[in-house]
């Protein structure tokens, strides 16, 4: 049984959240109520919630997912996205500078 075989397609480019690269990584979510994504094209992930998201992985519009993001604030880091709480933005650093 081929694992990554779906009666859906899953929207594989990358989507922006407020400046952050996301992009759905490829599974069998057939039961599951969160997908994961990647963050900024490295191998840092986060899971969300189905509730934020269309059937095929596409964020939905006007989604606030901002808490998922304050919770893995060291998958950001390493990312090497870098957030502010003072005025609430997410900012791409150097990949180098984050190590």
């Amino acid at each position: 049984m081929n694992l990554y075989r779906q009666d859906q397609k899953l929207n594989l480019k990358v989507q922006y959240y407020k400046g952050i690269p996301l992009q759905v990584i490829q599974r069998a979510y057939k039961h599951a109520k969160a997908k994961r994504f990647t963050l900024n094209g490295t191998n840092q992930n986060v899971w969300i919630p189905n509730k934020h998201l269309e059937a095929d992985g596409t964020l939905k519009f006007g989604e606030n997912i901002d808490y998922i993001f304050k919770r893995s604030y060291n998958q950001l880091k390493l990312s090497g996205i870098t957030w502010d709480p003072r005025d609430g933005l997410y900012y791409l650093t150097d990949k180098k500078q984050a190590r």
